[in-house]
């Protein structure tokens, strides 16, 4: 055995472990991340006026909705415009596959839609009924049907649902009923606008019954392991 001869306590030995250097090196920079005093967590937007988050550009863009709405509730040349509404909020959530696929017939429809749209009286395809212009609105549903199926797909959850994929699908068919020569476009219009109530309460109705399930074997998963 040795004996410490200078009578000094032995200096403490140390362990340096790259773990935890990384771990400190990463958390250090700008206190970004969850609960750090910068700038919030989560996707944004550079603006000229800032960067906006999603949770501020969802307030934002529920009130540019309510504009919207309300003008082309009171003019009824604004109407068609709505349509522009829901092509963007269409293709803000398709994925790129979809958006490359469907962009342009979607867009040249929706755009061939509003040319042929007109506020007055019209005849009901096929028959030689005259449609009044006030009957003509409550069958089609402007701006009301458009309006309501753009902002369901704006704060609609990311993940799929049965609601976001009939919101989806109703979208897809008033979009592309452009396409339909003449006055045709009334009619699906109107189907959309009397089925959408059916579509939406069978919507959520699955999308909670699969969410109480899902929950259900959660909560059931611990007492099956015992």
């Amino acid at each position: 055995m040795t004996n410490n001869q200078t009578n000094q306590p032995f200096e403490p030995f140390r362990v340096r472990s790259p773990l935890l250097g990384n771990s400190g090196q990463t958390a250090a920079p700008g206190g970004e991340g969850s609960g750090g005093p910068g700038a919030p967590s989560g996707p944004g937007w550079d603006t000229p006026f800032g960067r906006f988050h999603w949770m501020e550009a969802r307030w934002l863009v529920m009130i540019l909705f309510a504009v919207i709405y309300w003008a082309a509730a009171r003019d009824r040349l604004l109407q068609p415009l709505t349509l522009l509404v829901l092509l963007a909020c269409l293709l803000f959530r398709m994925d790129a596959r979809s958006r490359n696929i469907a962009g342009v017939p979607l867009a040249l429809a929706a755009l061939k839609l509003i040319d042929q749209m007109n506020p007055g009286a019209t005849v009901v395809p096929g028959t030689q009924i005259l449609l009044p212009e006030n009957a003509k609105a409550a069958m089609t549903g402007l701006p009301w049907v458009p309006m309501f199926l753009a902002i369901c797909l704006f704060y609609l959850p990311q993940k799929p649902t049965v609601t976001g994929m009939i919101a989806r699908a109703a979208a897809i068919a008033l979009l592309i009923s452009g396409l339909i020569p003449g006055d045709g476009y009334v009619m699906v219009l109107a189907m959309v606008h009397y089925t959408l109530f059916i579509g939406v309460l069978v919507g959520l109705i699955a999308d909670f019954s699969t969410n109480g399930a899902g929950q259900n074997s959660h909560q059931a998963m611990p007492a099956a392991q015992v």
